[in-house]
């Protein structure tokens, strides 16, 4: 199963906007984990009325380098009551909530809860900053199975990996920048990297 996954992934990377030819991206097999719980996330953020964003491997996957994943990251713009909302539907869904998970990270439980689904991991985050709130405005619909998601684009992407700032995270952000470095919007990343105290990390992976 973990190895049907990546091979998913890097199926995804045929080109940063999908098929040349428009033909739409499909798993291997429909009955998937993961297709089965993004599929099931989704239409739980449909159900309150929540814009989400697809973040994380799968962005990467999209953007940058493939690496093998079975996480699903969202970001899902929610108040804090709303999150314990949509956390409830999801659990109606058949999606499992984290309880240890919670217990052990208390100061990010209002930001974050993660659910598990089968042996899918999926992390729902609130926005936390006018970036987080900013990247619904730019984000970009991908088709997969025959729906269309909800993905960030790749400057936010970058933006928020640097933010995080971990080694993986400066990866990433390489990846995405060296694949999309002639489609990439670089006024709109120098000033977010500038708002946001980053502009020394963006200027160091521009510079390799």
């Amino acid at each position: 199963m973990w190895k049907r996954a990546a091979s998913w992934l890097a199926f995804l990377l045929l080109t940063p906007n999908g098929r040349p030819d428009g033909e739409e991206i499909v798993p291997d097999s429909s009955e998937d984990s993961l297709l089965q719980a993004l599929s099931r996330a989704v239409r739980c953020f449909q159900r309150i009325h929540a814009p989400y964003v697809l973040i994380g491997g799968w962005a990467v996957a999209v953007w940058g380098r493939p690496r093998a994943t079975m996480d699903l990251d969202f970001l899902v713009m929610v108040n804090e009551k709303n999150l314990n909302s949509l956390l409830a539907e999801m659990v109606r869904a058949g999606i499992a909530a984290d309880d240890g998970w919670s217990k052990h990270n208390p100061m990010l439980r209002p930001f974050q809860v993660r659910l598990q689904f089968r042996e899918v991991t999926l992390d729902i985050l609130r926005p936390r900053d006018r970036h987080d709130r900013e990247l619904f405005r730019r984000r970009r619909k991908k088709r997969l199975e025959g729906r269309y998601y909800w993905i960030v684009a790749p400057e936010d992407f970058i933006l928020q990996k640097l933010k995080v700032g971990r080694p993986r995270d400066f990866e990433d952000a390489i990846s995405v920048l060296e694949r999309s470095r002639g489609e990439l919007n670089r006024r709109y990343l120098e000033r977010w990297a500038k708002r946001l105290g980053i502009i020394g990390e963006l200027s160091y992976i521009t510079s390799l």
